[in-house]
């Protein structure tokens, strides 16, 4: 069975993250990413803001003013 040697795979993975952590492209990209994971994950939250303040203004329309 043949060895695999690690090091030199560890020490290519290291060079190439470091050589893209000095690209803007990079944090471009990363920043990117985040934002559209944030995205996903509150869509559903938002929807339920929207139902909530909709509620809220019917409520504030329908409700008189005291004076």
């Amino acid at each position: 069975m043949a060895e695999i040697a690690v090091k030199p795979i560890l020490n290519y993975i290291i060079d190439w993250v470091q050589a893209r952590v000095n690209e803007r492209t990079s944090w471009d990209g990363v920043t990117i990413i985040i934002i559209s994971i944030v995205a996903l994950i509150a869509t559903p939250l938002v929807k339920y803001a929207g139902w909530i303040g909709l509620c809220y203004g019917v409520w504030t329309l329908w409700k008189r003013e005291k004076i």
